[in-house]
């Protein structure tokens, strides 16, 4: 595959090069605003009274046939149309004049963009370069702190880990990801296959009236990538390049030796027992765990080439990449690692000039990886090094891993890593569409696309046979072997008018139609006793006994059938309405509820236009606007859950006598719905837009967002045979206020701008269709035998902690007898008997902590002078709580961190922190959830800080490339945060079906790492 992108992208750079000599008379030049200097992309430079136009690049620079004598006419949306006559030149630089400060970017909308000043829909943008400059695997990442009311969290820092994305809080139970559209193409399952160097930019569809154009899949927001395409001009090459390294950002105080010793020696008296550890053994050396588990100085980089260029007729954009990342976990052993490999191509061509035009973008990603088990508490192998004794070795005299010297239970966490994470991805996907575009009439344009999203996956992990304790072994080796083939189209057309009625009513309509059908083929096998004991040679065909292989397997379908319509409509960019429509029918349900119609109408006011609108130099623009509208949701766990289908999983029986025979049989595996119906959310927003000052833009919004219908697990009795159906179930609201504020100005040479947004969200769960109000959360999160903690509950947010609230610790006897904890010391927690029935049981417990921030904020500015550059990215929350459950308390001699130190030892030592014990906990100090596990997760973050210099400014001799830019940067430099864990930005919840409103449960957390590059942006 790679040669043959190579050589494509060959081929398509000597085509440039061939079309860039035939034409030889051109004017060419820099488009800039006279407001900052900077170039101007977009503008557009026609030859008065002739057929040849084109548009400035990123960087504002053009280029146009044209002779002596022809008149340019250089335009741009908010500024003054300027006329220059060409002469003898070939260089002519235009600089144009503001009308007015007003905002001047053009909005992406569904099938179609619009000029900013007459959007009347809530959304935000984030450009290429801002994206690019955040050097993150993962696109969506780049949002984080530069799109308000965009909540992006790390699901865990293991390289290709998934991001939780939240646009206006969390509207569902179940999946709350947004929809994402790439190119006008619906892809599933994220867009971590980008490169962010092809992208040129991203805009969120965040309220209703924006939204509402894909109302099916829309409930949760919608997110729309726009990938870099070729230009009318001469052809540009743009290589981008890094590489650098990363290293843990912080690190868990853990006991020393003598440390650890002491606090087990006390435990063991507070419980009864005595002393384990002699004063040799206290003095005896101690491993820090974390530096093996660790690789400090692992390597992240990443390759891009973009080739873009065109004529009048024809235009192409074509790249390739590569990214690569070792994890900071696996030690020398690298067992988390990512490799991804990307080919685009995107490309227009004009068959009828003016009339009809064909294109297509498509783009291919390979990628590999390893990672090892980071969710959870069984298998997660950070756990088990936090919780290590520092008295154990992790290797033996003979260089092998070492038996512990605590008990033969007793894991070595090294050792454990190595064993259990022999595993690797491969993945090859291809997303992109065909479209076509014809102008029936001047007006009038029809457009039809089709889209494919196909993805082929594999899968292959490993298990030797070992032993390392008796609780941690394996005596049969086993491979598990797994592919994935799906398949996504999508076919849309649509009909678009565009016409103007007497000088000053604009109408835009638009019409379509859209079908949109998966499916996915799984096939796993599992195989034993292998002849080979390594990984390179674990397949199926090398067990000993294929009689004892287990295969299994699937396929899923979903299909979507849609009819949309909008009407934009604008009087003199004064008034301004849009209305829109759309009937979904989805596969996911019954012919009761099959198909649901969504509406959104919105209005705007440009209040500055009217003629009592004076001039001034402190409001220069306003625009009022108003939305109101529904979105549906489809998307969750189970397919044809209207249904109750027939499963054979687990459904071998015996029969007969004698050598009785195993049979497969079936059963209903669920309980049907026929009443199911789709999800919705509706929202009303009010905000404004204003420029101020000249140099300052700001935007507000308000916004009161319900989720009705909420597609939830039914509660029913344990006799019932099946598993329970989905019901529409619940209600939650979510309501909240959005503030951007940007400031940009030149002077001397300096060039400064600054960008800021803060966005409040709060969630409240309306209703729950049972009896109780309550969804619960799962037993054992943080340990086997820890109570329900967490859950969703009409009046409270969604995914609350549930507990014990906490008074302070019993200082002596006294105390003790007065309170109401018949099986309390002096040391122990004071529990608070919030019912006042006597006792502390599960009626006394409530909300204490909540991991869904109430605020999330970033501020970003960038700095340059002449050839320099400085930009810094920074994003916070404010409001929210982890759960801190690293420590196993199943096991007595698991370590702590260095908090115990504060423990209570005697009457007035310590009101925070209980006594400690070894193997019994009487009072349930730790073993009942309480308020002690819950910690503040505010925290501000120094996320991307770059310093560049372009060598084509300060020196003559590189005037062959148009940019030759150097550069350092840090990212995840610095987070000042009172959270005790290694990362305060935790996403991950629970990973079972049905609990993925969860979050902020930190069990042993993969931590995001900090990394240190050095980079090139070189463009010719």
């Amino acid at each position: 595959m790679l040669p043959f992108c190579m050589a494509l992208l060959l081929s398509v750079f000597t085509w440039q090069s061939g079309f860039a000599q035939e034409q030889s008379k051109f004017v060419s030049g820099n488009v800039t605003s006279a407001d900052d200097n900077m170039g101007v992309p977009g503008a557009t430079v026609v030859v008065q009274g002739s057929k040849a136009s084109t548009v400035t690049d990123f960087d504002g620079l053009y280029k146009i046939e044209a002779k002596a004598g022809d008149v340019l006419l250089v335009s741009f949306m908010g500024y003054k149309t300027q006329k220059v006559t060409v002469g003898t030149q070939r260089t002519i630089n235009v600089t144009l004049q503001g009308e007015t400060a007003e905002l001047k970017e053009i909005v992406v909308i569904g099938y179609g963009t619009q000029k900013k000043k007459v959007n009347t829909a809530a959304t935000s943008l984030v450009s290429g370069k801002d994206i690019q400059q955040v050097a993150s695997l993962d696109v969506v990442n780049a949002l984080q702190g530069q799109a308000s009311g965009v909540n992006v969290t790390s699901s865990s820092g293991q390289p290709g880990a998934n991001m939780v994305v939240n646009i206006r809080g969390a509207g569902t139970a179940g999946k709350s990801d947004p929809l994402y559209v790439v190119d006008g193409v619906v892809v599933d399952n994220g867009i971590g296959y980008l490169d962010p160097s092809a992208i040129e930019r991203i805009d969120v569809l965040k309220d209703a009236s924006a939204a509402s154009i894909y109302g099916a899949r829309a409930a949760n927001g919608v997110i729309l990538v726009t990938t870099k395409k070729g230009k009318d001009g001469k052809m540009n090459i743009a290589l981008n390049s890094y590489t650098g390294f990363q290293q843990v950002a912080k690190r868990l105080d853990l006991l020393n030796t003598r440390e650890y010793t002491t606090i087990m020696n006390e435990a063991r008296v507070n419980s009864g027992l005595t002393p384990l550890y002699s004063q040799a053994q206290i003095n005896g050396t101690s491993t820090d765990w974390q530096d093996h588990l660790f690789n400090d100085g692992a390597i992240k980089q990443n390759h891009s080439l973009l080739i873009t260029g065109g004529d009048k007729k024809s235009t192409i954009a074509t790249g390739l990449s590569y990214y690569g990342q070792d994890g900071m976990i696996g030690s020398a052993n690298n067992q988390s690692s990512y490799d991804r490999i990307t080919f685009s191509v995107n490309s227009t061509s004009q068959v009828i000039e003016n009339y009809l035009k064909i294109g297509e973008n498509f783009t291919y990603s390979n990628t590999k990886s390893s990672g090892v088990a980071d969710d959870g508490i069984y298998s997660n192998g950070i756990r088990s090094f936090i919780n290590a004794a520092p008295i154990d070795n992790p290797y033996d005299a003979n260089g092998d891993f070492a038996r512990s010297n605590i008990s033969a239970d007793v894991s070595n966490p090294v050792g454990s890593l190595y064993y259990n994470n022999f595993n690797q991805t491969k993945n090859n996907r291809f997303v992109g569409n065909l479209f076509a575009e014809l102008k029936i009439l001047k007006d009038l344009t029809f457009r039809t696309s089709f889209g494919v999203d196909m993805t082929d996956s594999n899968y292959r992990s490993f298990r030797p046979v070992y032993s390392l304790s008796s609780s941690d072994n394996n005596v049969v080796s086993s491979v598990t072997q797994s592919g994935t083939k799906s398949l996504g189209w999508i076919f849309e057309n649509t009909l678009q008018y565009k016409f103007v009625l007497a000088g000053s009513h604009n109408f835009d309509l638009l019409a379509g139609t859209s079908a949109k059908k998966n499916t996915a083929d799984y096939m796993e096998g599992q195989g034993r006793n292998l002849i080979f004991t390594d990984f390179a040679h674990a397949y199926l065909d090398n067990s000993k006994d294929p009689t004892s292989n287990v295969v299994k397997g699937n396929r899923t379908d979903y299909a979507i059938q849609s009819y949309f319509g909008r009407l934009l409509y604008d009087y003199d960019n004064k008034y301004l309405l849009s209305a829109t429509v759309r009937r979904d029918g989805s596969s996911e349900f019954g012919p009761n509820n099959k198909y649901a119609i969504f509406p959104s109408f919105s209005a705007g006011w440009n209040l500055d236009r009217e003629t009592f609108f004076k001039e001034n130099a402190v409001l220069n623009t306003f625009k009022l606007r108003a939305s109101w509208g529904q979105n549906g949701n489809d998307q969750f766990s189970r397919r044809f859950a209207y249904m109750s289908v027939v499963n054979s999983t687990n459904k071998g029986y015996h029969f007969g006598t004698g050598d009785e025979t195993v049979l497969v049989g079936s059963s209903p595996d669920q309980l049907a719905d026929r009443n199911l119906k789709w999800e919705t959310s509706e929202q009303l927003d009010l905000g404004f837009d204003a420029t101020l000052f000249t140099n300052f833009t700001l935007t507000f919004d308000y916004y009161d967002k319900k989720t009705k219908d909420w597609l939830v697990l039914a509660s029913i009795p344990t006799y019932a045979g099946a598993t329970a159906p989905y019901i529409n179930g619940g209600d939650v609201s979510n309501k909240g206020y959005e503030i951007a504020l940007g400031y940009r100005k030149s002077f001397g040479g300096w060039n400064f701008g600054i960008n800021a947004n803060i966005s409040h969200n709060e969630n409240k769960v309306l209703r729950i269709a049972n009896n109780e109000g309550i969804i619960h959360g799962e037993s054992n999160l943080l340990f086997q035998g820890l109570d329900e903690m967490n859950r969703v509950e009409v009046g409270k947010p969604m995914g609350y902690f549930w507990g014990l609230q906490t008074n302070g610790v019993f200082q002596n006897a006294a105390e003790v007898a007065a309170g109401v904890q018949p099986n309390a010391s002096p040391g122990d927690v004071r529990f608070v008997d919030l019912n006042g029935d006597g006792k502390i049981d599960a009626n006394d417990k409530t909300e204490v902590g909540n991991p869904n921030p109430d605020y999330t904020y970033g501020v970003n500015f960038d700095l340059s002078y002449k050839a320099f550059d400085l930009s810094v990215n920074t994003y916070g929350t404010a409001g929210g709580q982890n759960v801190f459950g690293v420590h196993d308390y199943t096991r007595a001699y698991s370590n702590h961190t260095t908090e115990i130190l504060n423990r209570w030892t005697s009457e007035g030592t310590s009101n925070t922190t209980p006594r400690v014990t070894y193997g019994t906990d009487p009072n349930g100090n730790y073993t009942k959830f309480s308020d002690l596990y819950v910690q503040d997760s505010d925290f501000f973050r120094i996320k991307n800080v770059t310093i560049g210099c372009d060598l084509v400014k300060l020196s003559d001799k590189l005037s062959f490339f148009s940019k030759f830019r150097l550069y350092v940067a840090a990212n995840n430099l610095y987070t000042f945060t009172k959270y005790k864990g290694m990362d305060p930005e935790i996403g991950f919840g629970n990973v079972n079906v049905g609990q993925e409103w969860a979050r902020g449960i930190d069990v042993g957390y993969y931590p995001q790492p900090r990394s240190y590059m050095m980079g090139l942006n070189v463009n010719f």
